[in-house]
């Protein structure tokens, strides 16, 4: 095994790298937060693949690790949903939320786009003689 951020972690901390209890891998997230989401992510990634390929289950997934990650990364909740679903975007996994973000920042241009179009339209519609007698 490479040395990497999260095996470098384990030998100071007197643990193996597998298997790794959730609360395990959420203390090491703690402990590297101040790296930032850059190289918390792919430790993260690391900890998830050196688990499943080998049929262990992913301690990564899901609180508390979800929820770390999610505060460092700082990512927002989309505005349009609900208080009780802008908790839950926070349990995500920072991949998702990604993507989620990247889907609702195209809808929303998708929306105002049409919303545009649409003004243009009634614009030119009524005319410019139509704007003056409304004025």
């Amino acid at each position: 095994m490479t040395e990497s951020l999260y095996t470098n972690w384990c030998a100071l901390n007197g643990c193996k790298p597998i298997p790794i209890a959730p609360n395990m891998a959420a203390r090491f997230v703690a402990d590297v937060a101040p790296l930032g989401i850059d190289k918390v992510w792919p430790a993260v990634q690391e900890i998830s693949r050196l688990h499943y390929t080998v049929g262990l289950a992913d301690p990564t997934l899901g609180y508390p690790v979800a929820t770390l990650v999610s505060e460092i990364a700082k990512i927002e909740p989309p505005r349009s949903w609900a208080k009780q679903y802008k908790e839950r975007f926070k349990t995500l996994p920072y991949d998702v939320q990604l993507y989620i973000t990247e889907r609702e920042k195209q809808r929303d241009a998708g929306v105002r786009r049409a919303q545009n179009k649409a003004a243009e339209l009634i614009k030119e519609h009524n005319g410019p003689d139509k704007q003056a007698a409304a004025a």
